[in-house]
């Protein structure tokens, strides 16, 4: 009975170790703005159907072994000696808490989700029923062996299993430490773990594909101007990508950072996520695609007046704001460094 490979990247059936070579990824994947890799290799790809097809770069023999994650450190208690001494000679052992200011012992609120408008959940939608939609023609030819296509299955063609797949219809998603599917609401934080979520959806296999699908032309990445000014309230960025396809697109907000995901002009992409440099209200903010560019309206969490679009950024960009008491506001000279009722 063949077994499978369970080192990263190869995944090949095997009868006996030895019988055919093993090429796997010896390092952890690596997941950084929007490329995806290993640690061991230079290449770098966009999309994670992309980032799973990377050959490996280590030869070696293949096992069904499965690695055991690296234990976390274990930081050291100094308690040789006694940090504090009562009046009534009462030793404690142990570190002394940190003394923290006032705000910071307040519990700061758990991250949300990604916050996205109706359109963008609409599209999504539309991207699930495509996924699922997409069939092997009933007269194509199985090579035995050959692997699902599909998300979050890792069924190998037998002869006979067509049927019966668990797969997830959505994209992946990698944001901070978390990982998931965006049909899924399950995060986890390894990337083994994140391989072993188990499908939504169930339908048939797909191994080969139809004929169209690999007509599909090439995307290019690209980057795309950026400029952005400021009203007491809110931010307005413009991303400058010329004829967007808010179909294939996604705008993500949160908290702290924003993550965009553009097709512009049928085949450039303009993907990238980044740390804000101030808080925003993602419920309250949102977007508008326009002929020339996209528009994107931030709701500033406070009133304060940012610097610069991005963290750590300082009069970059930019930045105009909004004066009361008169009108035509764009441009006036006057900071407003907090709302004042």
């Amino acid at each position: 009975m063949s077994k499978t490979c369970t080192r990263k990247g190869c995944g090949k059936c095997f009868e006996k170790p030895d019988e055919s070579e093993c090429w796997y990824h010896p390092g952890p994947p690596v997941f950084h703005d929007a490329l995806k890799g290993w640690s061991c290799c230079e290449k770098r790809v966009i999309s994670f159907d992309e980032f799973l097809t990377l050959p490996g770069c280590t030869k070696g023999v293949h096992t069904t072994e499965v690695a055991a994650p690296a234990p976390a450190p274990v930081k050291e208690t100094n308690v040789d000696e006694p940090t504090s001494i009562d009046e009534k000679g009462v030793e404690t052992y142990g570190n002394a808490p940190a003394v923290t200011s006032a705000s910071e012992s307040v519990a700061k609120p758990e991250r949300p989700l990604a916050i996205t408008p109706t359109k963008e959940t609409l599209n999504d939608a539309a991207k699930k029923l495509d996924t699922v939609s997409l069939e092997d023609p009933d007269d194509v030819e199985i090579p035995m062996g050959t692997k699902c296509k599909r998300n979050g299955c890792t069924v190998t063609f037998d002869g006979t299993n067509r049927d019966s797949c668990r797969f997830h219809p959505g994209t992946a998603i990698f944001h901070d430490a978390s990982k998931g599917w965006s049909c899924c609401k399950r995060r986890v934080l390894e990337f083994d773990e994140f391989l072993k979520i188990p499908g939504c959806m169930t339908g048939k296999h797909l191994y080969v594909g139809t004929k169209d699908e690999s007509k599909k032309q090439e995307e290019e990445v690209v980057e795309c101007r950026t400029d952005f000014y400021q009203t007491p309230t809110t931010v307005i960025v413009s991303i400058f990508a010329k004829k967007c396809d808010e179909s294939k697109s996604s705008i993500e907000f949160f908290e702290d950072s924003l993550a965009l995901d553009l097709l512009h002009l049928g085949t450039k992409r303009f993907k990238t996520e980044f740390q804000l440099y101030g808080p925003i209200v993602p419920e309250k903010s949102k977007y508008k695609v326009m002929g020339t560019k996209v528009e994107i309206t931030l709701a500033k969490a406070n009133g304060l007046s940012w610097g610069g679009l991005r963290a750590g950024e300082s009069g970059a960009g930019m930045i105009r704001f909004g004066v009361t008491g008169r009108t035509g506001t764009i441009g006036g000279k006057e900071i407003v460094y907090r709302n004042q009722s």
